[in-house]
């Protein structure tokens, strides 16, 4: 005979196994599920971390002047402040597994602990997909050692925001630029190496000035460098982008790669992905450089599943599927929002 502390231990160790094999699958479905993070795990994005406190990257902010001189001249001495130091904090995100003891004998029998575990698995892993997928579009957060991501609105806030608080524990800078709608608006004081890029469009113009916002915010944020490569738009703006582009040849259709695969929607725009989302601030247009971007992730508690714990004074049982990862950039010059009123 089976004793209940026997059962419940061939359980624990039931759903264990039974995550363990899913899980390379469920970390596929779960970041395939949403653009955004689809688009990051293809542009790898993803770098690995195993433990510390804190993630940290080394930030240069600026450069030694060249002098012109000629013989007898005497150089400019001292050492600029070139580098800083960025930090974040980890973040973690959270899927509760639990069970009851009299769930546990209902489900008695090896076809109905197999659904009942499945079940249960897939219900956590479902809980995780709808976590990633609203926490990289999570409201701006002032403090930084809030519990969360620091998603899209982290890296390139909603003006106003832009100018609060810090990222990588360095301060945003102090003020922006003004500009008349269709210009865009860059860091003027404080630490203006450490911001994005601006533009005030006009909401009843759309239509004439999408193409050209997107151009002009495009060239600003390339500057012969670096190409901002993920523009997501509203899906106002996108069905705008589809049918008033004037030049044809700017859109592409993707109908063959990995997005599309999934279902995706994407049109493309200087060659490089357009996506429309349903969670962007409202009638914002934001372009993103993922070379800059990084999801960093710690590879022992990436969707690892806890012991099973009993509920002090209860019949339950828990266990957790963790996630310890942040979402950073180091240049966030690279990035900018197009806001239409």
């Amino acid at each position: 005979m089976t004793t209940l502390p026997t059962y419940t231990r061939t359980l624990d160790d039931a759903f264990v196994s039974t995550w363990y094999e899913i899980r390379e699958e469920a970390i596929d479905n779960i970041l395939d599920a949403t653009v955004v993070w689809n688009l990051l795990m293809g542009a790898g994005s993803f770098t690995e971390q195993t433990g510390g406190e804190i993630i940290t990257r080394t930030i240069r902010h600026g450069t030694i002047t060249p002098e012109q001189v000629v013989k007898g001249d005497t150089m400019t001495s001292g050492e600029p402040s070139l580098e800083t130091m960025a930090l974040w904090q980890w973040k973690y995100l959270a899927s509760n597994v639990q069970r009851s003891v009299f769930d546990d004998q209902k489900n008695a029998g090896p076809s109905k602990i197999k659904d009942y575990v499945g079940s249960r698995i897939t219900a956590a892993r479902d809980g995780l997909e709808q976590k990633f997928e609203t926490d990289i579009w999570a409201a701006f957060a002032t403090s930084e050692v809030l519990p969360g991501i620091q998603g899209i609105n982290d890296i390139i806030p909603t003006i106003g925001d832009n100018t609060t608080g810090t990222y990588g524990n360095i301060a945003r800078p102090a003020s922006y630029t003004t500009g008349a709608i269709g210009a865009v608006e860059t860091p003027a004081t404080g630490n203006t190496w450490w911001g994005g890029m601006y533009m005030d469009g006009s909401q009843a113009a759309l239509a004439t000035d999408l193409v050209d916002n997107m151009r002009t915010m495009y060239n600003q944020l390339h500057a012969n460098q670096s190409a901002p490569n993920l523009m997501i738009l509203t899906l106002e703006q996108f069905e705008v982008y589809e049918g008033e582009a004037i030049d044809i040849s700017q859109i592409i259709k993707d109908e063959t790669t990995r997005l599309a695969d999934m279902g995706f929607e994407v049109l493309r725009f200087k060659g490089k992905p357009c996506i429309w989302s349903p969670d962007i601030t409202t009638q914002n247009l934001i372009m993103l450089n993922t070379d800059w971007i990084e999801v960093v992730y710690d590879p022992q508690l990436w969707f690892d599943m806890t012991d099973w714990k009993p509920q002090a004074f209860e019949f339950d049982r828990a266990a957790q599927i963790l996630c310890a990862c942040n979402v950073i950039t180091t240049q966030p010059r690279r990035h900018g929002r197009i806001v239409y009123a």
